[in-house]
């Protein structure tokens, strides 16, 4: 390519970058965070979630804070319990990427130490294979085993930033809305162990993708 052809490509690059940024965005479908508690099995392979008395669909709200520096479509947070095993979900869906950051400074924000993060995969019933991270939190002489993932256009991904290239790319090659869900699983037992872990998460994943037909 001469000189020449190398400055209108680099033009046209430069106008198609200006008009998809002026270009009004199409509508999302829009999500409620009603929708998405429906979206969430009350009971996950034998689990049962306990509802608190303002919400029977959820265990606790996330503080006002949380809404408003994420402001997602919704956040469901819910603690399912079968026999000694208790684990703390929470899933929040959303249209804008501002919602998605890196679920580290979400746990030292709360006091946590982390240790031994890793990457894993978790096998549905299916056998479809999803990846996840692990880590260990540690905080008042306590451990606990967490995990997080999100699901965007391309499947899931544990790394959030993979996700919002996922949801630019999305959009630029469909003109739509694109929207993510961030999932997070924290096993409540410091007796629960990493298979433990991965059966509950790969159920969990299973389950809601299910019921949501696909959609989380």
């Amino acid at each position: 390519m001469n000189k020449t052809g190398f400055i209108v490509v680099i033009a046209l690059v430069g106008l198609t970058a200006v008009a998809s940024t002026l270009a009004p965005r199409p509508v999302a479908a829009k999500r409620t965070e009603s929708w998405l508690e429906d979206q969430i099995p009350e009971k996950i392979d034998g689990f049962e979630y306990v509802p608190s008395e303002d919400n029977p669909k959820q265990s606790y709200k996330m503080d006002k804070m949380v809404y408003d520096t994420l402001n997602p479509s919704g956040i469901v947070s819910r603690v399912y319990s079968k026999g000694g095993e208790q684990y703390d979900v929470v899933l929040v869906n959303s249209d804008n990427s501002d919602s998605f950051h890196d679920p580290r400074v979400c746990f030292q924000s709360q006091g946590s130490e982390l240790i031994n993060e890793r990457g894993v995969s978790v096998t549905t019933s299916t056998g479809e294979k999803i990846p996840v991270s692990f880590v260990e939190t540690k905080m008042n002489g306590e451990s606990r085993l967490a995990a997080y993932t999100y699901k965007g256009p391309a499947g899931y991904n544990p790394a959030p930033l993979r996700l919002l290239f996922d949801i630019f790319k999305a959009e630029l090659s469909t003109g739509k809305v694109q929207e993510g869900t961030f999932y997070r699983i924290i096993a409540l037992s410091p007796s629960t162990d990493e298979e433990q872990m991965k059966k509950f998460t790969a159920s969990l994943l299973e389950a809601v993708n299910k019921q949501s037909n696909g959609v989380l």
